[in-house]
C-alpha cells in the first residue's frame, strides 16, 4: 500500500500576516489612526463577563470602539505584545513599542503599557501618535 501525504494546495496557505487574529489587530490600529483617536486602552473583562472592551480616547472623552469575546482577549494582548517586542514570559516587562507601518510611509511608534489591576488582570494602553506630531 502506498501511502499519500495531503499536502495544502498554494492558495490555501496562509501566512503570518494573513491569520484573523494578526488581521483583527492591524485593522484595530490602522482604524484608530484613520479616525485620529489618540489612545487605546484593551480593558480585561470584569468578573465572568462574557465581553471584553477596547475603548478609545479623543482627548478626554472615551467611547466603546470595539467589543471581543472574553475568551480572545488574552490572544488580543499577546499579539499586541509581540507587536510591541514585549517578552511574553516577563511580566515586568511592560513596556514597548509597536512600529505600525502602512503601506511604504514612515513607520508609526505607538507606545504600548501593561497596567495590572487588583483582580489580577491587566489592562493594555496603547497612545498613539496625533495628526499634529
Amino acid at each position: 500500500m502506498r501511502e499519500h501525504f495531503l499536502l495544502p494546495q498554494l492558495g490555501e496557505i496562509r501566512f503570518v500576516h494573513e491569520l484573523p487574529l494578526v488581521e483583527l489587530c492591524n485593522g484595530l490600529v490602522a482604524g484608530a489612526l484613520a479616525c485620529g483617536v489618540e489612545r487605546l486602552e484593551v480593558l480585561a473583562p470584569q468578573g465572568g463577563a462574557a465581553i471584553a472592551e477596547i475603548r478609545a480616547y479623543k482627548g478626554e472623552l472615551g467611547s466603546q470602539y470595539f467589543a471581543l469575546p472574553s475568551s480572545m482577549h488574552r490572544r488580543v494582548v499577546r499579539r499586541f505584545k509581540a507587536m510591541a517586542r514585549m517578552r511574553r514570559a516577563r511580566p515586568a516587562d511592560t513596556q514597548g513599542v509597536i512600529r505600525f507601518q502602512r503601506g511604504r510611509s514612515k513607520p508609526i511608534p505607538i507606545r504600548v503599557m501593561l497596567s495590572s489591576r487588583a483582580d489580577g488582570q491587566a489592562d493594555m494602553i496603547m497612545t498613539l501618535p496625533t495628526r499634529e506630531s
